[in-house]
């Protein structure tokens, strides 16, 4: 090899004719290797290029797969059964198919798969998108993973264990969306992505259910009403398909309405309880209803069979001498807060749903009038209570029989409504004038803390949280609010 490039270089020094043949020789390889390069350099880029080209394609559509799970999650826990699963849209909206575990789109294979995790309230979704690379026909694949939470369950149960974002030390309003002239709103519940807010009306003939489309929170969309007569609604809670309501209607102070459509829902049951005494809170379990009244001479808490929502029954009855505002579930620990001046929260015991027992009750000290509770593990199970003294109240219930005030916060308003969320924070829904919306930090139950606030037009009723959303309820016609945290 030396011996041909030496004589190589002797034919160019001693003839000046083969000098330039060669140099032509020698530059056709030099530009042969050249291009070849550069081919390989073009072809290898438009390669690389069409293979990010398709990992972008591919990670849109496992997206799509995930917020697929989402919507199947909020409308109905159930239908997230384990395995491995193909979608499909119809009618407006998203499914498992029945004939296959995966399905096509273009050169991309997309399979979601549910599996049970640390509950029956915890699922793990994995959305995995496949496909044939460009070069090679290397078999290419994104994956994405999320945790899915049985919210309906666990917003009677805990905290909610739904991460938050953002600063949520300047919390900002997205959104509201209007009832009508002459209605004011009581509740409000989320079942993403609609929101249903109840409302008394200036006259019966006026609608006291309402709907909103919240895809786009910063324009709710009111897509359906219900009216149910006289007397409106005070309190909403969702289980399953159907939206239980307490009335002051006095046929009717318990009232059961399809929601399986949210764009056509209907009124399918009700039951009317003895007396006159309004219906106010109402919480489901199983297949039982709780629903407590005002202060009457006859029962504050009745307890219903709802396996038929067509046609509820009494199972029985109690009296507490005072209005029976909220609940609030733990495990088997059903909590109560009630206006009698010596026996603040109830407990009982429904570990039986059909038969539930009461247990004890706890009087917290001073004439608290109360309102709304919710139930916060830190440091052991604590019971959050809201009353008309302008407090909340935080109280060790780990112990159900040896319950006791961890701390008590002056706040300047009624506090109507508890919601709280992993991240230990709770949020409020006051009558408070200037803090009708409000923040306090849970870090520590003995040591409650204002961390925020926001001030609107009208007191608030209601409170719920959803997606690293407020929505709140407030007693005017403009009555849902969206909130959420500053970037």
């Amino acid at each position: 090899m030396n011996r041909t490039k030496f004589t190589i270089y002797n034919l160019q020094f001693s003839n000046q004719g083969g000098q330039s043949l060669v140099e032509i020789l020698v530059a056709l390889a030099i530009f042969s290797l050249t291009m070849t390069a550069a081919f390989q350099l073009f072809f290898g880029g438009q390669s690389l290029s069409v293979d990010n080209r398709n990992v972008a394609l591919a990670t849109d559509y496992a997206w799509e797969g995930m917020e697929a799970l989402r919507n199947i999650r909020s409308r109905n826990w159930n239908e997230l059964t384990d395995g491995s699963h193909s979608l499909v849209f119809q009618n407006n909206e998203w499914m498992f198919a029945s004939s296959s575990s995966s399905e096509s789109q273009d050169l991309f294979t997309r399979t979601v798969t549910i599996g049970t995790g640390v509950s029956e309230d915890i699922k793990i979704a994995t959305t995995t998108v496949t496909w044939q690379a460009e070069q090679g026909g290397r078999l290419q694949s994104v994956v994405l993973v999320e945790q899915l939470t049985n919210w309906e369950d666990l917003t009677y149960s805990s905290c909610k264990v739904e991460p938050l974002s953002g600063n949520w030390a300047l919390p900002v309003s997205v959104g509201s969306g209007d009832l009508g002239s002459g209605n004011s709103g009581t509740d409000v519940v989320v079942r993403l992505p609609y929101v249903y807010v109840s409302g008394v009306a200036s006259a019966s003939a006026k609608p006291d259910i309402f709907v909103f489309d919240v895809t786009n929170p910063a324009s709710p969309q009111l897509v359906e009403s219900l009216d149910i007569g006289s007397g409106g609604i005070n309190s909403i809670f969702i289980k399953d398909n159907y939206l239980y309501a307490a009335s002051p209607n006095d046929s009717k102070e318990l009232i059961i309405i399809n929601i399986t459509d949210p764009l056509n829902i209907a009124e399918v049951g009700f039951y009317n309880l003895s007396g006159s005494a309004d219906g106010l809170g109402i919480i489901v379990f199983s297949n039982i209803a709780a629903i407590g009244r005002e202060d009457s001479a006859t029962n504050e808490l009745a307890f219903m069979n709802v396996i038929n929502p067509a046609s509820p029954s009494v199972i029985s009855q109690f009296v507490t001498g005072g209005d029976v505002n909220d609940f609030a579930i733990r495990d088997t620990r059903l909590f109560l807060v009630s206006e009698e001046s010596d026996e603040d929260v109830w407990v009982y015991d429904i570990a039986n749903p059909a038969n539930p027992i009461f247990i004890s009750s706890y009087d917290i000290t001073g004439t608290t009038e109360d309102l709304s509770i919710f139930v916060h593990e830190k440091k052991g199970t604590t019971l959050l209570v809201g009353n008309e003294q302008n407090e909340l109240v935080s109280i060790g219930a780990t112990t159900t029989a040896q319950m006791y005030v961890r701390d008590r916060v002056f706040f300047g308003g009624d506090v109507n409504d508890i919601t709280c969320v992993g991240g230990d924070l709770a949020f409020l829904a006051t009558s408070d004038a200037n803090k009708e919306f409000m923040i306090v930090n849970l870090a520590d139950p003995d040591n409650l803390v204002e961390h925020a606030s926001l001030n609107y037009p009208a007191l608030a009723t209601g409170i719920d949280f959803a997606d690293n959303k407020v929505f709140m309820a407030v007693r005017s016609n403009d009555a849902l609010r969206i909130i959420t945290s500053s970037p």
